[in-house]
């Protein structure tokens, strides 16, 4: 993806308010996850100088956020408030306060609008007076804003590689893995004799079966029946950090039926999808968000429909289950690959 680095505009609607208006070439559902995701957000929010450290959000109306960061000296600055309203992938309307002028509260208006491929992020920010507002535009915040804003741009623009692929299908699947209620690891999966534990029970048992052939070193992982959440957090850092090494990444090896494939390839072709279908294998079985990346799921249900004699010989996919004509890509998915949606 190109970048628009240095773009933001800020003006100044009334004598309370401020417009930034951004552009990223990227699809809506990637920036909205950007924005709204903890593991996301310490990885971009803030300028090189004072990164982001602590994110906590609780994403519905009546939730709070509270953002930290920090400087190379040790120095905090903080931000919280109070969501108004969620449409996802649309709008956010939350209270800001930043905690150094706490009587200083805005409230911020977020829209997300998707054209060609493009979306444009624009945040109208309500003071409550014109000193509140010509305070915070002479505060530095635009240098701040550009930095922040062109650090998303660069994470939005490896958002297709292999490793950021899998980065983000694996932290969701993580998010789903902590939000299981202890009584619900027994409930039985879609997967044919499985529960909800077996779903993590397999891919902790698969993967290091088929990367471990590159002469990956996986650590010790708790079992899962004791400790689900922090097995699958080991598995997962381990095949991230061999995404993010080039050295590893781009190493060849016998990976069995596919044949010869890098690591990277490896991952891209047998893992992030398994992972991806097993979220929602997972999310299904407790009662959780079913929501997968749009992104990736368009992808996989594109790229899996050449393999359709193959997916139901090898024994691993049921057949495929009907669904309506105007079904959305993420159900048809699922269908393809023997999932009633």
């Amino acid at each position: 993806m190109a970048t628009r680095h240095g773009s933001a505009t800020v003006t100044l609607p009334s004598d309370t308010e401020i417009l930034i208006t951004r552009r990223f070439e990227a699809p809506r559902t990637l920036v909205w996850d950007a924005l709204t995701t903890p593991r996301h957000l310490l990885r971009w929010w803030g300028p090189d100088w004072h990164p982001l450290v602590g994110c906590e959000i609780d994403l519905r109306p009546g939730g709070t956020w509270r953002y930290v960061s920090r400087d190379a000296d040790g120095n905090e600055l903080a931000w919280h408030g109070t969501y108004r309203e969620i449409v996802v992938p649309e709008r956010i309307i939350s209270t800001e306060v930043f905690e150094g002028h706490p009587e200083a509260e805005s409230l911020n208006i977020t829209t997300l609008t998707e054209q060609d491929g493009v979306t444009t992020l624009q945040t109208l920010v309500r003071h409550q007076t014109t000193a509140f507002r010509d305070g915070h535009v002479h505060s530095g915040m635009e240098r701040g804003m550009q930095m922040t804003f062109n650090r998303l741009d660069d994470l939005l623009a490896v958002a297709g590689t292999p490793s950021e692929r899998f980065r983000r299908v694996a932290g969701r699947f993580a998010d789903r893995v902590d939000e299981v209620p202890a009584y619900a690891w027994a409930n039985p999966a879609p997967c044919a004799g499985w529960t909800a534990r077996d779903v993590v029970r397999h891919l902790l048992e698969w993967v290091p079966s088929v990367i471990g052939r590159a002469g990956i070193t996986f650590p010790d992982i708790p079992s899962v029946d004791d400790d689900p959440a922090t097995a699958w957090a080991r598995l997962a850092d381990t095949i991230q950090a061999a995404l993010d090494d080039p050295g590893v990444a781009h190493r060849s090896f016998d990976a069995g039926p596919p044949g010869q494939l890098t690591v990277e390839q490896a991952v891209d072709m047998l893992v992030t999808g398994d992972v991806l279908i097993h979220t929602w294998d997972l999310a299904r079985a407790t009662g959780l968000d079913e929501r997968l990346d749009e992104g990736i799921v368009a992808d996989m249900f594109v790229g899996i429909q050449p393999a359709d004699d193959m997916l139901r010989t090898s024994g691993h996919y049921g057949p495929k289950v009907p669904v309506p004509d105007d079904a959305d890509t993420q159900t048809r998915l699922l269908a393809f690959v023997g999932r009633t949606p």
